[in-house]
């Protein structure tokens, strides 16, 4: 712990510069907060009675070859691999960030974390340790999800959906960033990482569970409350954002998985995770309204010690593909064609405005939303989506680009290799479809390419700097 806690802190110095670059005028935030309660008014009670139930499964450190569906041979996941015949795989879907915090505000804003400020992880603020995180790894005032953020379960609330939040929250722990002032009706979960102190679970604003919660009881136990809530609000519609704290480190399971897999305690985890998705979609069928139900599986970015990368280069905390690149798989009887694959790119952006498209409401106009609606890669009615870039974020910049082409550029980054973790290489070109492991640099040979997609990470560094929060006039 203490040198986690070494390495936090040092991460909070080294950010302390960055956020303090970042703090400029930022417009009137009362203006901003009026502007955010103008929407959820002007979207109220748009979700029509045919609008679908959403069910988003995010798996924390999961990596992109931990599933058998993805081709691990260690880990049996019948209820993953059954989902994925059931619907379509997207075997080139990245999260927007390498780490926990910002990845969780992007999946749910659909904007990249440099917009919300959050360029680290948070830390619980009533620690000695998470007080110094949280004051000096972020700008001044922000200890977590701003409250002008708009998230994909504020919208969908507003909507008419009933919205539930299970498991990792790891966007502030105080008001007004707490998970049912940002959208959720209910929520029963912890604020944190599982390695953090005092880890606690909450049911709205109680405790539920006090610390240090049994961990290897939390998938059963997180599984159970979904599957209530499911009952409860059958006649729909529902938005259940089922965050799993695993296989986060430390890694638990019940007696009942322990010891199952040939993938050691990890993998015991990660078959205890299958488990809980079986259970879930098997209530929505008893229930009879898996068809009505857009089901999603993803997770938060790549795995660290543990887990698999699949054949990507990097781990977690790095934007190498390892880092980012993660398994996704979507269902929805009779909208989404059974058994397929896209190759296409996309990014965990693009849920807020999938999910909103699903429901028929409109995305909000007074802010850029970086994501894009992939149903129709979804539902197999287009090979790819508009000729756009992926950005990759670090520390509060942006670092890299892919373009559809399959390019990327990424500026120097700090070695994966423990030996030279100190060391920064780079920049790097990297032709994936030939090179999918980013094995070579080819900037000398493709020097004009390199020029021109380094200088569109230094366009989005330059605009986030005038425009750090991509606030847009309202219309």
């Amino acid at each position: 712990m203490w040198v986690k806690a070494a390495l936090g802190l040092a991460a909070a110095l080294v950010l302390f510069p960055v956020a303090a670059g970042l703090w400029v005028a930022r417009g009137d935030p009362d203006f901003r907060l009026d502007l955010h309660q103008g929407y959820l008014e002007s979207v109220k009670g748009l979700a029509g009675d045919t609008a679908p139930n959403i069910v988003l499964v995010f798996a924390d450190d999961l990596g992109f070859g931990d599933l058998s569906s993805f081709g691990s041979r260690a880990i049996r996941t019948p209820n993953l691999d059954a989902l994925a015949e059931d619907g379509v795989k997207l075997t080139r879907f990245y999260s927007a960030s390498p780490v926990c915090s910002p990845s969780r505000f992007s999946c749910l804003t659909g904007r990249y974390p440099t917009r919300g400020f959050i360029h680290s992880v948070f830390f619980p603020s009533d620690t000695p340790f998470g007080f110094l995180v949280n004051t000096f790894g972020f700008p001044r005032g922000i200890r977590g999800i701003p409250a002008d953020e708009v998230t994909v379960a504020e919208a969908l609330q507003a909507g008419g959906y009933s919205t539930g939040l299970f498991g990792k929250w790891h966007l502030g722990d105080r008001s007004p960033h707490l998970p049912t002032e940002k959208g959720f009706d209910y929520f029963f979960g912890s604020y944190y990482s599982n390695d953090m102190r005092p880890y606690a679970y909450y049911r709205n604003g109680n405790v539920a569970i006090e610390a240090p919660a049994d961990q290897s009881t939390l998938t059963k136990r997180l599984t159970h409350e979904v599957l209530e809530f499911i009952e409860k609000n059958r006649q729909g519609p529902f938005f259940i954002y089922y965050a799993s704290p695993f296989p986060h480190d430390p890694v638990n399971s019940s007696e009942d998985f322990a010891g199952r897999s040939k993938a050691g305690s990890y993998g015991d985890c990660v078959e205890e995770l299958d488990w809980s998705v079986g259970e879930i979609r098997k209530k929505l069928a008893d229930t009879g309204i898996a068809r009505n139900t857009l089901f999603i599986f993803t997770s938060d970015n790549g795995p660290w010690y543990q887990g698999s990368p699949g054949p990507h280069r990097g781990r977690k905390a790095n934007s190498f593909e390892g880092g980012q690149i993660v398994p996704f798989i979507a269902a929805w009887p009779e909208r989404i064609p059974a058994g397929t694959e896209t190759r296409a790119t996309a990014m965990s952006i693009d849920l807020f405005p999938t999910f909103l498209k699903a429901a028929g409401i409109p995305p909000p106009t007074d802010r850029i939303i970086d994501g894009t609606d992939i149903s129709p890669l979804l539902k197999a009615e287009a090979p790819s989506l508009p000729d756009r870039p992926l950005f990759f974020v670090s520390g509060g910049y942006y670092v890299g680009v892919r373009t559809p082409g399959d390019i990327k550029y990424l500026a120097a980054q700090r070695s994966e290799n423990s030996a030279y973790w100190i060391v920064r290489h780079g920049p790097f070109l990297f032709d994936l479809r030939n090179d999918p492991t980013e094995s070579y640099d080819v900037s000398v040979r493709l020097q004009g390419e390199s020029d021109r997609l380094a200088g569109l990470v230094r366009e989005m560094n330059a605009a986030s700097q005038r425009n750090p929060r991509g606030w847009v006039s309202p219309r």
